[in-house]
């Protein structure tokens, strides 16, 4: 290989590197939430509980959650902590379990539509 070849080899690599960095950060800007200054927000703005705790609530839709997550196949419940807890691509996470890459986001999406159910209180099993 010439020097020419490398050098335009490289350019491109870089090319496409810098296309997929720029694409992932126009995602981000996409999905970030505007933060606002509690001073800059009205009175009328902010919702009142009027001393009413939702500590217990959440506690309660958080042991749902578990229950729903701890009754899931295994295979099902390492591939749920591998793309939230441990953020690992689908193909890594195939990898890691010897499974095809299909079968992860079919995993997930089977994960995620239960805990929306059971968020939802639409579950039929119980």
């Amino acid at each position: 290989m010439t020097y020419d070849e490398i050098r335009a080899m490289y350019t491109a690599y870089i090319e496409r590197v810098a296309g997929f960095a720029r694409k992932e950060y126009l995602r981000s800007l996409r999905y970030r939430e505007k933060e606002i200054a509690l001073e800059d927000l009205s009175e009328d703005s902010i919702p009142q509980t009027d001393g009413i705790s939702l500590a217990g609530e959440f506690a309660l839709e958080e042991d749902k959650l578990a229950r729903a997550i701890s009754d899931m196949p295994l295979l099902r419940q390492q591939v749920l902590k591998l793309v939230f807890y441990d953020e690992l691509p689908a193909q890594e996470i195939a990898e890691r379990l010897g499974c095809a890459v299909g079968y992860v986001y079919k995993q997930k999406c089977l994960a995620l539509q239960k805990l929306k159910e059971i968020r939802e209180g639409n579950d039929h099993e119980q």
